[in-house]
């Protein structure tokens, strides 16, 4: 039904791909939920426990005179943290903006880059986060940090594991 590109007059064929951007969020988020059910993670779990590049993470915290000192977080981020956004991780457009900017990590996951999303989910642990883990919603890459964490306790690549516990088991 329609067309998947109406400016050309493609119609929509049932194989048809999209794109499916923060829809990846849900299937990220199912992902992890199956290795809950499994006992291979819980939510309580410092992310360093499976990633121990996060054992350390730090925090940007805007001052007064436009500045920002960096201090370290009051406490670990959690599996939870990152299901529920609150991990502090941004798309770096917080008050470390400039670092982020400079790390080449500012406004997303881009598909063009070259470089696997675990090494670039391993560059965001050295950056300050936009606020406390535990802290408010805090829409960014806790997902992606995610993504990596399945793919650190599965053994298996991301769109593999996807592949191999969601979509075939659902005929997607």
């Amino acid at each position: 039904f329609g067309h998947r590109d109406r400016e050309a007059g493609a119609p929509m064929e049932p194989d048809a791909i999209f794109r499916i951007a923060s829809q990846t969020k849900a299937l990220v988020s199912t992902g992890v939920m199956l290795l809950v059910e499994e006992g291979k993670l819980l939510l309580s779990d410092r992310l360093a426990k499976h990633m121990p590049e996060f054992e350390r993470t730090t925090v940007a915290v805007p001052r007064e005179d436009g500045g920002y000192d960096v201090v370290d977080a009051a406490r670990p981020v959690t599996v939870r943290d990152l299901l529920t956004h609150t991990s502090g991780l941004g798309y770096g457009h917080g008050p470390a903006a400039d670092r982020w900017q400079q790390a080449g990590l500012q406004g997303g996951y881009r598909a063009d880059r070259e470089e696997p999303i675990a090494e670039t989910v391993a560059r965001m642990a050295d950056l300050p986060f936009d606020s406390q883990p535990g802290g408010p919603m805090v829409y960014g890459y806790s997902t992606d940090v995610l993504g990596a964490l399945i793919e650190r306790v599965s053994g298996q690549s991301l769109d593999e594991f996807l592949r191999e516990r969601l979509f075939e088991p659902l005929g997607m």
